[in-house]
């Protein structure tokens, strides 16, 4: 059995061997198609990746002129990011304002009394105001803490409230306003107020509000006799004159403690009349008089008056004295109130009692400006925490507006965020400040290293892929130390793949000379090393290092920081300049590397056409293939078909020869 041979499925002639080495020489040119087929793919994948570096340093010099190019970004700067911060947007003009945060603004936030820890929450309709809006809830009755979530849930952006664990029997509840404001004050309404009062968020209280009223009769002198020439009331406000004084009494005084002073005030400057006084006419002397006889008049000759020569009198020296209101205390001591600053509208100034004096008894004017006059009205005092005949009885925050001084302006805000002060700049108010604070505008130069950096990083990718493609010099690799392991072992298979290559040359070269070139500024020809940009930045004055020549650039930053520093506009203008004034850059790095790589880059380009042509190849070599893959197929076929009946003929000699044989042998016998 073990003789025994089937054609075609089993062959003790090694048949399947014959003609497996007879087809791996057929083959031999199927496998030099696909290995062509091979180089096809590679080159297209080579050629997609020098496209996508290309496009990359074309985004990235792009950005650097286009519309919304860095170098028109900007950034507010504070010197006290404590107080204030400021955020920029591109219209912001570059300056440096002072401003002074007098207050911030803060919400009402009122804490209760500390409770039993199983205190419960009647049932009922309960209504919270906050300013202009009201959050009512209806609660079915239960616990603080349950209270207290349905409560923050109903009030979304308007109020909320949290219940904190004092001790492990004891818990208090605190109720804010989401709103800062004086205008949004936080108050309890319907059943909400009862149950204020009882948890001990508020108590009951009489008003402290007091009105200093402004009328002829009010007004009192204050140091030297009241001048009415010179202090005048009208429509409830009290004007003073340049050289003026008066004061307006608070009858009784009250305590300073927990009360506020608030008053309206302008300040308008007046002509100022400067030039010299001109000398008197003299007095006005009749005429003499004439006589006429026969018709012949004779005049009298005309009086003469003989005076002394005139000397014009000195002008006084101009004053200018912001402090114009002082506090009167009980005793009549006067405490200086903020100094005033010329405004076309009233502004409102807000103090705190306590900070000036134990008690107060009025308040004072003294105008010693010789061009300003100055205005008063609307002055009283009150407790900022009353509401509705209620305050909070254990008070965290005061709703409160928020209030800076810019420019020696006074300006008053609902919020901490203000964004219509300074044109393009939102203002972030965080806390007092003693100091005035800097708040400088000026070009986002960070970004704008940023976008150098990456610019000029993209292009030495792509020098480097060049360098890689078009030289088999191991050296050129080992330059290359940024390169992953696996970037490293792919650019080692693609080494000198496309020496050469034409294409890749002019690139090359083309690429160089962009970043080379001199460029006009607004103040003359400038070149890249100059903002610290060059082939041996890092090595000035240095040996000879075969690497530097390859076309790599590098980046001094401290001498780039620099540029950008003090000389920002020229800086621009390299990378991106108009040169005929019609507001569209046509000069510059970015501009040029822009130019040159968008012939490579653009659809139709070099490169497109380089993969529509290996496209076309491989398409033609897979269709070649396909062709040999039959023709081989068939060739195996017909060799297993011709070995087959080889081994047939073979086996049936075979077979003949043993009966011979076998007839032979018996014969013998």
């Amino acid at each position: 059995m073990s003789d025994m041979s089937i054609p075609g499925v089993k062959s003790k002639y090694d048949t399947e061997k014959m003609i497996e080495d007879l087809m791996k020489v057929e083959r031999i040119p199927r496998d030099k198609a696909a290995e062509e087929l091979k180089a096809y793919e590679v080159s297209k994948t080579v050629w997609l990746d020098v496209n996508m570096r290309l496009s990359a340093v074309r985004e990235s010099a792009r950005i650097l002129f286009s519309f919304r190019n860095p170098f028109s970004e900007r950034v507010a700067k504070s010197s006290n990011e404590d107080a204030l911060t400021g955020t920029a947007t591109r219209e912001a003009v570059e300056q440096t304002k002072s401003i002074l945060v007098k207050q911030t603004a803060d919400a009402d936030r009122f804490l209760s009394d500390r409770l039993p820890k199983d205190t419960k929450v009647p049932a009922g309709d309960y209504a919270f105001a906050v300013g202009d809006k009201t959050v009512s809830l209806k609660y079915g009755g239960g616990s603080l803490a349950d209270f207290s979530d349905a409560l923050t849930r109903k009030g979304k952006d308007v109020v909320r409230a949290q219940v904190i664990p004092v001790t492990s029997d004891t818990l208090t509840i605190v109720v804010e306003s989401l709103k800062t404001g004086s205008k949004n004050r936080l108050s309890f309404r319907a059943d909400a107020e009862p149950w204020a009062v009882s948890v001990g968020l508020i108590e009951k209280t009489s008003s402290s509000r007091r009105e200093i009223p402004v009328s002829e009769s009010s007004i009192k002198p204050l140091e030297k006799p009241l001048d009415r020439t010179l202090v005048t009331v009208r429509d409830g406000t009290l004007v003073v004159a340049p050289g003026g004084e008066a004061r307006l009494p608070l009858q009784p005084p009250v305590q300073s403690a927990g009360l506020v002073l608030e008053y309206r005030v302008r300040a308008k400057s007046r002509p100022d009349d400067g030039g010299i006084p001109q000398a008197p006419a003299g007095p006005d002397i009749p005429p003499t008089g004439s006589v006429t006889y026969k018709g012949v008049t004779i005049q009298s000759s005309p009086s003469a008056a003989d005076l002394p020569e005139w000397k014009p009198p000195e002008i006084p020296p101009r004053v200018d004295d912001p402090n114009v209101f002082s506090l009167m205390d009980g005793s009549g001591r006067s405490v200086p109130l903020p100094p005033v600053s010329d405004s076309e509208s009233f502004v409102t100034v807000t103090v705190r009692l306590a900070d000036y004096a134990r008690d107060f008894s009025g308040i004072a004017a003294r105008n010693r400006n010789t061009h300003r006059e100055v205005e008063v009205r609307d002055i009283r005092v009150f407790d900022p925490n009353e509401s509705g005949g209620f305050k909070p009885k254990n008070p965290i925050g005061t709703a409160r507006d928020a209030i800076v001084v810019m420019d020696g302006i006074e300006v008053v805000r609902e919020g901490n965020d203000i964004p219509d002060l300074i044109p393009g700049v939102t203002i972030h108010l965080h806390e007092q400040a003693d100091k005035p604070v800097k708040l400088r505008i000026e070009p986002d130069r960070e970004t704008v290293k940023t976008s150098i950096i990456e610019m000029i990083g993209n292009y030495n990718r792509i020098m480097a892929e060049i360098n890689v493609l078009t030289r088999d010099d191991p050296k050129v690799l080992e330059e290359i130390a940024y390169l992953t392991d696996d970037e490293k072992t792919k650019y080692k298979d693609r080494q000198g793949m496309f020496q050469g290559d034409l294409t890749l040359s002019q690139l090359r070269s083309s690429l160089q000379k962009t970043m080379m070139d001199a460029y006009p500024t607004g103040s003359g020809q400038a070149l890249l090393a100059q903002t610290g940009i060059s082939t041996n930045a890092s090595n000035q004055g240095g040996g000879y290092e075969p690497s530097k020549l390859r076309g790599y650039l590098e980046i001094d930053e401290k001498a780039l920081e620099a540029a950008l520093l003090n000389d920002f506009v020229r800086v621009r203008e390299l990378f991106a300049f108009d040169t005929d004034g019609d507001l569209i850059s046509d000069a510059g790095v970015a501009f040029r590397l822009d130019a040159t790589i968008k012939p490579y880059v653009e659809t139709g380009g070099i490169i497109s056409a380089k993969t529509r042509t290996l496209d076309s190849r491989m398409t033609e070599q897979k269709r070649r293939i396909e062709d040999m893959d039959k023709q081989l197929a068939r060739k195996e076929d017909e060799l297993k078909r011709k070995y087959g009946l080889m081994e047939g003929a073979l086996n049936q000699m075979e077979s003949a020869s043993t009966a011979i044989e076998n007839f032979g042998n018996q014969n013998s016998k």
